[in-house]
């Protein structure tokens, strides 16, 4: 039993390993070849450089002006979050504590919607935006960023409170709060790590989306980061050395916003902890 055990083990490390390689194999291309000309890359994409430079990096910052998409992708990320962490939750617990005729349809309707893609509705999304005049907009993109993270943040949020004991609630509003307080002070904390987890989910799309932006924003100085490096692969196809270094910029935001946001998802599970 125990050499059996241990066959078992030996082969799941080893196909974790195996798994682990292809999976960052093409990170390692990225970054390897970032650091290298183009005539080091066209020899050997995979071996590590002869001499570590970071000159591509600085033609790849000028030439996507990365300063300018980060600011750019940054605001709409912070402006699209704001909106389902706020309706998303408020409508999750009121759907949920407030279940009749009305709102149980409507619920199935907006989960219901998740099953349908962007591109389905390309046509009126961009006719609808055009006549409200949210296009070229940070709050307009933002906006419908809202409308399509919404029913995730509703099934999570949702769900979560069907967890919350409805005992809390009503020592609250004996206590004097009205049910807006009750929420926002008694609810919400409880409830954090599922808005943790839709911010999370939802943050990863706002950053890395390039259909719905490049309908929205058409002005050159409101590209986003995946705007000013589809315009760059699209001047230098052949500049690998530049295109893999600006795309290695591209990852390293995400990267280190991942971190933080992985540490707020610890701190939401214990801010939400029921303490006796």
């Amino acid at each position: 039993m125990y050499t059996k055990n241990k066959v078992n083990l030996t082969v799941s490390t080893i196909l974790l390993v195996v798994a682990l390689i292809v999976m960052l194999s093409p990170f390692y291309f990225i970054l390897v070849n970032s650091f290298k000309p183009m005539s080091e890359i066209a020899a050997n994409g995979f071996a590590l450089p002869k001499n570590f430079s970071l000159d591509n990096y600085f033609v790849a910052w000028e030439r996507i002006d990365f300063g300018n998409a980060l600011k750019n992708t940054t605001i709409i990320t912070i402006l699209a979050n704001i909106g389902p962490i706020i309706f998303g939750s408020m409508s999750g617990y009121w759907f949920t504590r407030h279940p009749n005729k009305i709102t149980k349809p409507i619920y199935m309707f907006l989960i219901g919607s998740m099953a349908i893609p962007f591109q389905a509705v390309m046509i009126p999304f961009a006719q609808v935006t055009k006549t409200l005049h949210m296009v070229n907009s940070f709050f307009g993109l933002a906006v419908c960023f809202w409308a399509f993270s919404l029913p995730i943040s509703l099934f999570l949020v949702a769900g979560a409170v069907k967890n919350v004991p409805l005992e809390i609630e009503e020592a609250a509003i004996i206590d004097g709060c009205s049910h807006f307080m009750t929420f926002w002070r008694v609810v919400f904390p409880l409830v954090k790590p599922a808005v943790m987890t839709f911010s999370i989910i939802n943050t990863f799309w706002y950053w890395n989306d390039y259909l719905m932006t490049q309908m929205m924003l058409t002005r050159k100085a409101m590209r986003t980061i995946q705007l000013s490096m589809q315009a760059l692969f699209n001047e230098a196809f052949y500049a690998w050395d530049t295109a893999l270094s600006a795309l290695t910029l591209s990852l390293i935001p995400m990267l280190v916003l991942f971190t933080l946001l992985q540490k707020n998802v610890l701190e939401g599970v214990a801010a939400g902890a029921v303490k006796g």
